[in-house]
C-alpha cells in the first residue's frame, strides 16, 4: 500500500479510537431566531425574482440509495413474520391495486391476484427476489411512484418532469446513482422525454471509490478480505461534496429523491422552489453591493435583520477579513415544522467562539449532556431542500472542502458476518461538509415534505392524482 493510504487508514484508526466528538450545541434555531419568517409580500417578491430568473439552474438529488428499506416489513414477514409486519403486509397486499407498482406487474400476476390465486407470501417473494423483479435491490429512484393514467412515472421521472418550467433559463439534473445502474436511469429519461416531448438534460456521477472507507474490528485492527485486501465501505453521502463541487454551478438546488410529491400537486413545491431561489439570489445581489461599496456598516444593519452570521464576526473586523466572510458559500434552507420525524434539525453550535447555524443529527447529539432538552425544544426539521451557491460572489468555483469540519464524522457500527465491525463516515454533506458556510434558514410549509420511507407511504395524499391544485 502506498504512503497515503496507510495515512488514510491510521487517520480512520484514530477517529474509531477517540470516537465520534459531541458539538458543542448550543440552543435549537427557533422562529425569529435563527429561522426566517418571511412576511407574505417578502415571499411574493422573492418568487418573482426566481420566475424572472433567466441563468442556469442545477438540480442535485443523491439517488444512489437502494429503495429495499421501502420493503423491509416484507422481509420481516417473510423471514420472522409477527402481528405487526403481518398487519402492514396485509394492508400492503389488500391495497395493491392502489399502488403505481400494480401496474408494472406482470399481467398473469395481475390476473392471479384479481382472481385470489395470489398469496400475500408469494407476491412478497417474487417482489423482492433476484429472479422476480429485484425490488430488494432496485435503486428508490427507479421504483414506481405515481400513477398518471394510463402512465406510470418513478421518482426520478417525477422530479425530471415536475421542475421543467421552474425557471426562464436552462435547467440542468444532476443525479447521484450507483453506476450498475446508469443505463436504466438513461432509460427512463429517454421514456418520459417520449411520454412528454420535452428534453432533459441529465448528467449522473457515483461516489468516488477512493472515498470510501476502512474497516476495522474491535481492537481497531484493519479488516482484510479473502485476498487479503482491505475491506471497505461507502464512506457517507459526505462523500459527495466532491461531486456537487464538480458541478462549477453557482445555483443548485438539493432535494432527497423519494421526496416528490404527485405530478398534480407539484405547485406548492415549485411555487417553495421561487420562494427559496429568489431569496438566494436577492441576499447575493445585495452581499455584491456591500462589497462594491465596501459599506460594512450598511451590511452589519441588514444581518441584524437577516442574521447571516454572528455580530461577533464583525467586531473589530478587517476589510480583508470581512470581504473573505462574505464570499463564502451560501446555503438557503427550508426548514418544516417538527411532527416527530427522524433527522436533523436546525441549531446554533459554537465554532472557535462563534455561534453557528448548523443541520444537527440527533447522533450527533449523543454525549451531548442536555441533549434530551435540546430535542424536546427543537421546533424544526431539516427536510432537505435547499438552494446553494457553492461560489463566490463573482461565481467563481472554490475549493468546498476547505469549508467543511473534518472533526464532525460519524462512527458507523455494524455487524458483519457476525461480527462488530467499525468504519468512520465522512462529515455529512449537509451537516459538518457545510459547517463553514453561510447558512439562513427559512420556514415553508410542511405539504412540501412528503418523503417515502416505506411504500405505504405512497398512499398518502401527496402521492395520489388529482387531489392537488
Amino acid at each position: 500500500m502506498s504512503v497515503q493510504t496507510n495515512q488514510r487508514i491510521e487517520t480512520q484508526r484514530q477517529a474509531i479510537r477517540n470516537g465520534q466528538q459531541p458539538l458543542a450545541v448550543l440552543r435549537p434555531c427557533r422562529l425569529g431566531d435563527g429561522i426566517l419568517n418571511c412576511a407574505h409580500d417578502e415571499q411574493e417578491r422573492y418568487r418573482q425574482i426566481a420566475r424572472h430568473f433567466t441563468e442556469p439552474l442545477h438540480f442535485f438529488i443523491p439517488a444512489s440509495g437502494s429503495g429495499s428499506r421501502m420493503f423491509a416489513f416484507l422481509f420481516d414477514y417473510l423471514q420472522h413474520p409477527d402481528t405487526e409486519n403481518t398487519k402492514q403486509a396485509e394492508r400492503f397486499f389488500s391495497r395493491l391495486p392502489d399502488f403505481a407498482l400494480f401496474r408494472k406487474l406482470p399481467a398473469h400476476i395481475q390476473a392471479a391476484y384479481h382472481s385470489s390465486n395470489l398469496t400475500i407470501t408469494d407476491f412478497a417473494a417474487m417482489l423482492l427476489a433476484a429472479d422476480g423483479l429485484n425490488y430488494s435491490v432496485l435503486p428508490k429512484g427507479l421504483i414506481p411512484f405515481h400513477l398518471h393514467e394510463p402512465f406510470v412515472l418513478n421518482a426520478f421521472q417525477e422530479h425530471l418532469a415536475q421542475v421543467q418550467t421552474l425557471a426562464q433559463g436552462p435547467i440542468h439534473y444532476h443525479f447521484t446513482i450507483q453506476a450498475d445502474f446508469i443505463q436504466s436511469f438513461e432509460k427512463c429519461a429517454s421514456e418520459l422525454h417520449a411520454l412528454t416531448g420535452a428534453c432533459y438534460n441529465v448528467t449522473y456521477s457515483s461516489q468516488d471509490k477512493l472515498t470510501d472507507a476502512f474497516v476495522f474490528d474491535q481492537q481497531q485492527e484493519l479488516m482484510k478480505g479473502s485476498h487479503g485486501e482491505p475491506l471497505r465501505r461507502p464512506a457517507g453521502h459526505g462523500t459527495l461534496l466532491q461531486n456537487l463541487e464538480a458541478l462549477q454551478a453557482p445555483y443548485v438546488l438539493v432535494k432527497n429523491i423519494d421526496n416528490v410529491q404527485h405530478f398534480s400537486q407539484r405547485q406548492q413545491s415549485n411555487s417553495n422552489w421561487e420562494l427559496l431561489l429568489g431569496l438566494q439570489i436577492e441576499v447575493r445581489n445585495t452581499l455584491r453591493q456591500f462589497l462594491a461599496n465596501r459599506d460594512q456598516a450598511g451590511f452589519a444593519s441588514w444581518n441584524e435583520r437577516f442574521g447571516l452570521v454572528d455580530p461577533v464576526q464583525l467586531q473589530d473586523s478587517s476589510l480583508a477579513d470581512w470581504i473573505q466572510l462574505l464570499n463564502k458559500p451560501l446555503r438557503v434552507c427550508g426548514m418544516v415544522r417538527n411532527e416527530g420525524q427522524p433527522g436533523g434539525g436546525p441549531f446554533f453550535v459554537e465554532m472557535n467562539g462563534i455561534a453557528t447555524k448548523q443541520i444537527v443529527e440527533k447522533a450527533q447529539l449523543h454525549g451531548h449532556p442536555e441533549a434530551s432538552k435540546l430535542l424536546l425544544q427543537s421546533t424544526y426539521f431539516n427536510p432537505v431542500l435547499m438552494v446553494l451557491s457553492p461560489c463566490d460572489l463573482e461565481d467563481n468555483p472554490i475549493s468546498l472542502q476547505s469549508f467543511s469540519d473534518p472533526s464532525t464524522y460519524f462512527v458507523v457500527e455494524k455487524n458483519q458476518g457476525g461480527k462488530l465491525v467499525y468504519f468512520v463516515e465522512q462529515p455529512g454533506l449537509w451537516n459538518g461538509a457545510m459547517a463553514n458556510w453561510n447558512t439562513l434558514f427559512v420556514e415553508v410549509p410542511s405539504a412540501v415534505f412528503s418523503p417515502v420511507k416505506s411504500v405505504v407511504d405512497l398512499l398518502d395524499f401527496a402521492h395520489q392524482a388529482n387531489k392537488g391544485v
